[in-house]
This record gives C-alpha cells, structure tokens and sequence, in this order.
C-alpha cells in the first residue's frame, strides 16, 4: 500500500512540475504575444520590419511628416515627450519648438503629426509606447527622432 502512495505522489510531482513548465513556457496561459505586431508608417511608407513584442523600432522623420502605427490588436498608446507622458484621446503638445498632435484612429491605431514653423535647434525625441489590451506584458515601443 505504501509503494503504491509513493508511486503516486512522485507522479503527482512530476505531471505538476510538467504542467507549470508548460505555463511558464506560453507566458502563464494567456496569449503569450504571439501574432502581436505593429506597422509603423512614415508619410504612408512603411518604415522597417514590423515590431513585435518588446521590440523597441527608432525612426528618423523630418519636422512637418507624419507617423501612423497600426496595431494587430487593441492597444493603449502612451505618448512620451521630454519628461511628460500622455495617454487618451486626440492630444497636442508643443515641446521645443514643434507642435506634436496624436490623432487615435481607432482601439489599434493611431497618428502622430508634426509641425514646425522655425528651424529646430536639435532634433525632438518622442516616444509611443503600446500596451496590449489583452495582456499587459505584451509591450512594444517606437522612438521618434524629429528632425530638420
């Protein structure tokens, strides 16, 4: 009778250690990121591969283009300009000589328009951050580069 309890507590121990692996390989159960993209466009072109889950992409653009990101799935968008973040609807910042508008197009996608109307001194870094909807451990990020 015992041989048969050990038996059966060591193949408990094996199917739970099994079984965790398994979890911990597919990120906890959930959809682990897998077919999470994004498609940056700069003035319509697309700007590189496509960025998937915690890429970081960085992308050069004259002042007075335009970006647009397209996400395989809904997303919260986090603007960073200098040392302020901003999260929502339709926001316009103007930081260092540009005018920065992120227009939200629908729960994936949004555009980022820019403008100028003076030479700019140095270049203007944003950053646009998306945080899966469905899993926030899905995170991937574009820097922005404004230049002359």
């Amino acid at each position: 009778m015992r041989r048969n309890f050990v038996k059966l507590r060591t193949l408990a121990a094996i199917l739970s250690v099994a079984a965790l692996t398994g979890l911990a390989g597919c990120g906890g159960g959930g959809d682990s990121g897998v077919g999470f993209q994004i498609g940056v466009y700069v003035d319509g072109r697309a700007s590189g591969d496509y960025l998937y889950a915690g890429d970081v992409q960085q992308v050069v653009m004259p002042a007075g283009s335009s970006i647009e990101l397209d996400a395989s799935e809904p997303v919260v968008w986090t603007l960073q300009v200098g040392n302020s973040y901003y999260e929502g609807f339709d926001t316009s910042v103007y930081y260092q000589g540009v005018t920065i508008t992120e227009t939200t197009l629908s729960s994936s996608r949004i555009a980022l328009d820019t403008y100028t109307e003076f030479f700019l001194p140095a270049p203007v870094r944003v950053t646009l951050t998306a945080v899966s909807t469905y899993d926030s451990a899905i995170v991937a990020t574009v820097d922005v580069l404004i230049t002359n």
